[in-house]
């Protein structure tokens, strides 16, 4: 057996392993939520969620379709503004020379070091202070504070490795230094502005956390937010089918983004993840 197979076969063994747990929780996750615990047949009544609101103990929770929508309007406000914001402010450390600048970046990065748990305290009263607890726009604030400076520090790696000559070259044209950054540096970064869109949407898609603590409103939860109320509930026998049903639900949207956007990380771990 040559040395080549070899390697291949090693490299698939440990993908494999470290691939299997998901595969497995992605089929018990199905079987848990299509086949009935008592009586061991198929059954999609745990989807009923599709269709009305669920019941569940006595609680009544919203209709799952708004809650879809809340959090694919969610999920792309971050990924606008956390673009919008990080890559000029990425160019600008990049490409500039500004008074403070080696003050910003370590600002950036002890932001970046700080665990957000730890400032949650102060969080919710600045929140409470400008009436933000409970609205979106308080979510969104704290939820790009946290993420911002590391796109930033991502982008930044990619606009370092775009050479000088062809801004220069651009500029010498006749270009204007925003219409050199739109027409030839932008087409040279975009894997960076793919990879950085595609964190932030996991991000937002995933965020629990920040609902549990500032938002009271079912109706305003997001499907994390929604899915953790549903499994946090204190004192009632859990619907481990519904759960589950809910939790495939959830997760086979994340498949297919993945599956789509894979190509992209693969180019955040060759060109911006070495520069950061």
């Amino acid at each position: 057996m040559s040395t080549t197979i070899v390697k291949r076969l090693l490299v698939h063994t440990y993908l494999l392993l470290f691939t299997m747990p998901i595969i497995g929780m992605i089929i018990w996750y199905f079987l848990a939520a299509t086949f009935n615990g008592t009586t061991g047949q198929f059954s999609l009544e745990n989807f009923n969620f599709v269709k009305e609101p669920v019941e569940y103990a006595g609680v009544r929770l919203p209709a799952i379709w708004p809650i879809v929508l809340n959090t694919l309007v969610y999920s792309f406000l971050i990924v606008l503004i956390e673009i919008g914001i990080a890559v000029p402010a990425a160019y600008a450390f990049s490409r500039l020379d500004f008074k403070g600048k080696l003050a910003a970046m370590k600002f950036l990065f002890l932001m970046r070091s700080f665990p957000g748990i730890t400032l949650i305290i102060a969080t919710f009263f600045i929140l409470v202070q400008m009436g933000l607890v409970n609205t979106y726009l308080g979510v969104i604030l704290v939820a790009i504070t946290g993420s911002l400076p590391g796109r930033v520090y991502i982008m930044k790696g990619f606009f370092d490795e775009v050479p000088w000559d062809l801004e220069w070259a651009a500029m010498v044209d006749g270009c204007s230094r925003f219409r050199a950054l739109m027409k030839v540096l932008v087409p040279y970064v975009l894997p960076g502005i793919g990879a950085i869109a595609v964190f932030a949407f996991l991000g937002a898609y995933g965020e629990w956390f920040l609902f549990k603590l500032f938002i009271f409103d079912d109706n305003m939860l997001t499907l994390a937010g929604y899915l953790s109320r549903l499994v946090t509930k204190e004192n009632v026998i859990m619907n481990y089918g519904l759960i589950t049903a809910i939790g495939l639900f959830y997760t086979i949207p994340l498949i297919v983004f993945y599956i789509f956007t894979q190509k992209i990380f693969l180019k955040v771990n060759l060109g911006g993840a070495k520069q950061v």
